[in-house]
């Protein structure tokens, strides 16, 4: 799964007020998905994974990662952000 790296500048709050502190965790939106992923992620998704995770390419002219869609800890994927 391709994704753009999401700069961070404070610490991301879950619907149930938990913090998590942006040391090990990065972000990304979802640019594109294989076809064993369709339904599970979308275009515009934003997912959570291991910060370091991934091997970089440049897309589109901006620097993105390839990441393993799996769900952790088998792939790189911790969760998807969904917008409320």
């Amino acid at each position: 799964m391709l994704v753009l790296p999401i700069s961070e500048s404070e610490n991301y709050k879950t619907e149930t007020g938990l913090e998590l502190v942006q040391d090990h965790i990065a972000r990304g939106m979802v640019l594109e998905v294989s076809k064993e992923y369709e339904g599970v992620y979308e275009k515009g998704d934003v997912v959570a994974f291991s910060k370091g995770a991934g091997v970089s390419q440049t897309y589109n002219s901006q620097q993105c990662l390839w990441i393993d869609a799996k769900a952790a800890p088998d792939g790189d994927v911790w969760f998807i952000e969904k917008q409320s």
